[in-house]
């Protein structure tokens, strides 16, 4: 079954707690949308752990 996106969809940030099937935004200037991550893998973020990393992100779709 498909995600579903949410509308208040929070944007990704370090320091934060990513639980499992929670998503995030990240702004894609090239195409000028935001691309939607689901979380598959619980963890705090820290620098490396962003989208689009597969160990802890799957793409869902871009909005």
């Amino acid at each position: 079954m498909p995600a579903l996106v949410r509308d208040a969809t929070r944007i990704w940030e370090l320091n934060v707690f990513w639980p499992v099937s929670a998503q995030c935004g990240v702004w894609d200037p090239k195409s000028r949308k935001v691309d939607v991550f689901e979380c598959i893998h619980p963890h705090n973020s820290t620098p490396g752990t962003e989208p689009p990393n597969v160990y802890y992100w799957r793409y869902v779709t871009r909005r």
